[in-house]
């Protein structure tokens, strides 16, 4: 993940402001922790998740997006 991925947590209690805008401009709708957004260099939303997600479907997330960006 490291090769195509920075991580970056933000206390779910006290997000900061651009944490925010970013689940209620992409994220509204999302109730159940953990939220998870992949941005491209620019900060720019590619996809997020929210909930529980099994491991199958999250690496199947995470390759379609690092082809997308081809890489």
């Amino acid at each position: 993940m490291s090769e195509h991925f920075v991580g970056l947590a933000s206390d779910a209690d006290a997000p900061e402001p651009p944490v925010i805008e970013l689940a209620q401009n992409h994220l509204g709708g999302a109730m159940m922790l953990p939220f998870v957004f992949f941005l491209d260099a620019r900060g720019e939303f590619l996809d997020g998740l929210s909930g529980l997600v099994d491991p199958t479907s999250f690496q199947a997330r995470v390759e379609a997006l690092v082809a997308g960006r081809g890489a």
